[in-house]
């Protein structure tokens, strides 16, 4: 006869208390953190909006200061955006061996365009290259004593890639070809457009750099001056054992509202002065037979404008807190 085991009864074991306490404060911690940036965001942002003279007159300064890189950033890419279509003149011309039969040249420039390095290739024959001479000088072959066409074939070349290297490159390796005689790189001009638009880059990185620490030092200076008259409640709240965190936050909230809004504010700028500037440009454009590519700040610039002024912004804040919040010791 077999025996069953009575079912014993399962207790849940108890939580502690001292668990619990240590929860709700952890909770309460949290809570408190997050009350104290919202309250410290807003309350920052209602002391700009108090003084709005003296708030308009910081973000229009740095509006000013990122306005300039940023337009000339804008005229460096429409710049780019049409020097693309003249780069194209970047070809590399193949004179072929004197009598190599139009068969071998069209075969030659048939397997020349299959390259991934080439965006096209066509053959002049030597009558067409001829032909266009006399066209040219308005002159007959008899009349220079020639008996016989003295011009070779040649197939001129268009890269698909336009920059110095990759053009002296597909020029070494055309270079080895049986048939090809001479080669000549029309490579001069776009090397020094090239050259040019790397020395507009580096000025406008250089006059961005520049600018970026005008903004450095006006957003420190004015959060400085909000420490000096603050100094007292500083003491205050440092005597009642508040941390160094607690003391700098509303500064550095102060610092992002003033990035975020000169950000707007540049962005504002830039707008207006390339809708004002695109008419007259477009004008003045027309008479040498080109295209005036208008660029406007799409979202992503416009983010990256906004992010590096709130950024330069905290910079600026970050260094007034480091030199100046230190005065404000309880003695």
């Amino acid at each position: 006869m077999s025996t069953r085991t009575p079912n014993r009864p399962t207790t849940k074991k108890p939580v502690s208390n001292s668990a619990n306490r240590r929860r709700d404060n952890a909770q309460g911690n949290r809570s408190a953190w997050l009350r104290h940036h919202r309250d410290c965001a807003s309350q920052s942002l209602m002391r700009l909006l108090r003084s709005p003279v003296s708030s308009a007159l910081t973000w229009l300064v740095i509006a000013i200061s990122l306005t300039l890189p940023t337009l000339f950033y804008l005229a460096l890419s429409s710049l780019q955006a049409q020097t693309e279509q003249w780069q194209e003149g970047g070809q590399i011309t193949l004179y072929l061996e004197q009598g190599l039969p139009d068969s071998d040249g069209d075969r030659l420039t048939r397997e020349l365009d299959a390259r991934p390095e080439v965006a096209r290739a066509y053959y002049i024959s030597a009558d067409e290259a001829w032909t266009s001479f006399q066209e040219t000088l308005s002159i007959n072959r008899q009349a220079l004593g020639f008996t016989d066409n003295p011009l070779p074939a040649s197939i001129v070349v268009v890269p698909a890639q336009q920059n110095s290297s990759q053009l002296e490159a597909l020029q070494l390796i055309i270079r080895g070809l049986p048939e090809v005689e001479d080669v000549q790189l029309d490579l001069a001009w776009i090397d020094r457009l090239n050259r040019f638009l790397e020395l507009i880059y580096s000025v406008v990185t250089g006059l961005a750099l520049l600018l970026g620490v005008a903004v450095l030092l006006v957003v420190g200076n004015t959060i400085r001056l909000a420490i000096e008259s603050r100094k007292d409640e500083i003491r205050v709240i440092k005597l009642l054992g508040a941390t160094e965190a607690f003391v700098r936050r509303p500064f550095v909230y102060l610092g992002i509202w003033y990035g975020l809004l000169g950000g707007v504010a540049a962005w504002i700028l830039v707008t207006a002065v390339a809708w004002w500037l695109r008419s007259p440009l477009t004008a003045f454009l027309n008479t040498y037979g080109l295209e005036a590519n208008v660029s406007w700040l799409g979202f992503t610039d416009t983010l990256v404008l906004i992010l590096a002024s709130i950024g330069v912004s905290l910079a600026g804040a970050h260094i007034a807190l480091q030199r100046h919040l230190k005065d404000a010791e309880p003695r």
